[in-house]
């Protein structure tokens, strides 16, 4: 006796395939995006569950839970303005943001572990430090990376 797929099935396996197929088309700018850049107006005002949503959402905790995310919160043209106008050129392909942008830290807590990932969150107001390539975000750079202008 032959056994079918359900449709339940065959609909996960479509949406892994697709998912898959996206993936391998992100673009750095478009990856930037997804992982750094919230343009929504009502995010989640506890960070903690914040972080815990966010990252599940942005396919950040797929294979593994990423250590350390930062969440930029304001209009993305703001965001890519910091590649040119809005920026102020700090060392390589590496610019600080003029002005202060408020800022989401998520950082992984000592209880995660794949596939629970358990997000603690840090709300601040801070300049940003990306590099850029052709005038787009392509790396939200830590402080480390990028010490006081």
């Amino acid at each position: 006796m032959k056994k079918r797929m359900g449709p339940g099935l065959l609909l996960l396996i479509f949406l892994l395939l697709a998912y898959m197929a996206m993936a391998r088309r992100e673009t750095p700018y478009e990856k930037f995006q997804r992982q750094h850049v919230d343009t929504s107006r009502s995010w989640e005002p506890d960070p903690n569950r914040y972080c815990n949503l966010m990252m599940l959402r942005r396919n950040m905790t797929v294979s593994s839970c990423k250590e350390l995310n930062s969440f930029v919160h304001g209009v993305l043209a703001g965001v890519v303005a910091i590649c040119s106008s809005e920026g102020t050129w700090h060392h390589g392909n590496f610019y600080y943001s003029n002005s202060p942008f408020p800022v989401t830290d998520c950082q992984t807590t000592g209880a995660s572990l794949w596939p629970r990932c358990i997000y603690r969150g840090a709300v601040s107001h801070k300049r940003i430090c990306v590099a850029c390539t052709n005038e787009q975000p392509v790396h939200y750079a830590l402080p480390s990376v990028c010490s006081g202008p």
